[in-house]
């Protein structure tokens, strides 16, 4: 049915959103965003214009009716950064069959960056989505800061091994499987150790090259250096040449990719793997047993990890569940690119 003058009844009542809300107080939707989750940062006279906006337009977020009537959306959240990387492409698969298989519906959404405005952005879309419980698919200490300063009204789970969310938290033993990779070279005679550690921010890349420098010490073997790279096989290409000068016979590799980079970054070098250097990756991507020199790797249960993360939230949403922070322990698969020292 159409209004006077041909517009749509349902049209003109649209129900008002989140950029309403911004116009008619004169913010950006970022700083409305920062208000509904009573972001510290949002001076006093800020968050009154937006309560005034709300007023007027009567604008009401899903997580507030739902707040009223105590109902059941039989949605999971699910907010990640943008990525095509194998482990949480493979942890998000996991994820949706598991809450398919409890009777659930997923709502992703990618947040920009990990700022805390795109953050609040992401969790404001979601509590309009009226999502049960969270899944927050992040491994930056960054993301983790930011989400620490929001209120998250819903039960969550980070993929993240320092369990700093205040939040459950799931996520492979990182350190446990970098001490692992030292133990491996260790136990083949080698004695000089290099690694190719991941980017500062990441909080896998940190927890790894930690486990590194501390089995490496505890064994009294020689950390001739660390090098980094962004976990891309072609910084493990550009830095490989660095990492080979530190005349290292055994090399633990923080991710597959970079591995990669590394293998044919020997190859230019006239080095031989393993009979000149011994490399063990991180992650066992599909593609691991097929590079040119079969890729001896830390292999982590992605999907184990995405499955854990759905039981944890569905205890907590039966009731049945403290504070979790589960650690699981990687396995390592050996091949090709580790021999013993010569």
């Amino acid at each position: 049915m159409r209004a006077p003058g041909g517009t749509m009844a349902s049209e003109r009542e649209r129900r008002p959103n989140i950029r309403d809300v911004a116009a008619r107080a004169g913010v950006s939707y970022q700083t409305v965003s920062r208000a509904l989750n009573r972001h510290p940062n949002v001076k006093a006279a800020t968050l009154a214009k937006v309560e005034a906006a709300i007023a007027e337009l009567g604008y009401r977020p899903n997580a507030a009716a739902r707040a009223l009537v105590r109902q059941r959306s039989q949605t999971i959240g699910l907010l990640t950064l943008p990525t095509t990387d194998y482990g949480p492409q493979t942890q998000q698969i996991a994820i949706e069959t598991a809450a398919r298989d409890a009777g659930y519906r997923i709502a992703l959404t990618n947040a920009a960056s990990g700022s805390v405005e795109d953050l609040a952005a992401g969790l404001t879309f979601l509590r309009e989505t009226n999502v049960d419980a969270l899944v927050v698919s992040v491994a930056e200490t960054a993301v983790l800061e930011a989400l620490g300063q929001l209120r998250v009204e819903v039960p969550y789970v980070t993929l993240e091994p320092t369990g700093l969310a205040f939040g459950h938290s799931v996520a492979i033993d990182q350190r446990l499987g970098a001490r692992m990779a030292v133990d491996h070279l260790a136990a083949l005679g080698h004695r000089r150790i290099a690694q190719l550690r991941g980017p500062r921010g990441s909080i896998d890349a940190s927890a790894r090259a930690r486990g590194v420098e501390e089995r490496a010490a505890e064994l009294g073997l020689e950390l001739v250096g660390t090098v980094e790279g962004d976990w891309t096989p072609r910084s493990g290409y550009e830095r490989g040449p660095e990492v080979l000068a530190l005349d290292a016979t055994g090399i633990a590799v923080g991710n597959d990719q970079m591995a990669l980079g590394l293998l044919h970054a020997c190859r230019d070098a006239g080095l031989r793997v393993p009979e000149d250097r011994s490399v063990v990756g991180f992650d066992d991507v599909p593609e691991a047993p097929h590079y040119p020199t079969a890729l001896t790797t830390i292999r982590q249960e992605f999907e184990e990890v995405g499955a854990a993360a759905m039981r944890v939230l569905l205890d907590d949403l039966a009731g049945r569940a403290g504070l979790v922070h589960l650690r699981i322990p990687p396995t390592l698969v050996e091949r090709g690119s580790t021999a013993r020292v010569r």
